[in-house]
């Protein structure tokens, strides 16, 4: 009886264990929504090559081309990963000491293979020595490609500045 106990005990710890560490679907994104904000955040004085390599990385994790929609920087189109990277570029170099996070996200799952996120992007930086808060609510949609999920459409759709 009590081998019985057990053994059951020992089945039901494996199998909660076994799910908690299998990647699944939600997770995933919220590791690429972090990955993404790493590789865009940058530190004052970094490397040439530590930029670009973040820049490549980071337009891997979106579609080629990703439709990008930022109605108050007159910013709306299908920008392919050399067109993503050399806009993420410039921004590196133009706030070259910006820090990047996704906070509230909720994830909703359209369909096997699609999600639709909302989430707050928050930036920290500094522009000529003073310092900035600023808080974009982003729509966004991820598509399961491959087996991988990547990012295919970012949309701004409120400011706030704090």
């Amino acid at each position: 009886m009590n081998r019985k106990i057990i053994v059951i005990v020992s089945l039901l710890l494996s199998g909660t264990l076994l799910f908690w560490l299998l990647p699944n679907d939600e997770k995933e994104i919220r590791k690429n929504l972090h990955q993404l904000a790493a590789l865009c955040s940058s530190t004052e004085g970094e490397a040439t090559i530590t930029i670009l390599n973040s820049v490549r990385k980071a337009a891997k994790l979106c579609r080629d081309p990703c439709a990008v929609k930022v109605e108050s920087f007159d910013i709306n189109g299908a920008f392919s990963h050399r067109e993503f990277s050399n806009y993420l570029l410039m921004m590196k170099r133009t706030l070259p000491d910006t820090h990047f996070t996704f906070s509230d996200t909720q994830i909703n799952f359209l369909q096997e293979d699609k999600a639709f996120i909302t989430t707050t992007l928050s930036l920290r930086g500094k522009i000529k020595q003073q310092r900035f808060t600023d808080a974009y609510e982003l729509d966004i949609i991820a598509l399961k490609t491959e087996g991988k999920w990547i990012f295919s459409a970012f949309t701004v759709v409120e400011f706030m500045e704090r």
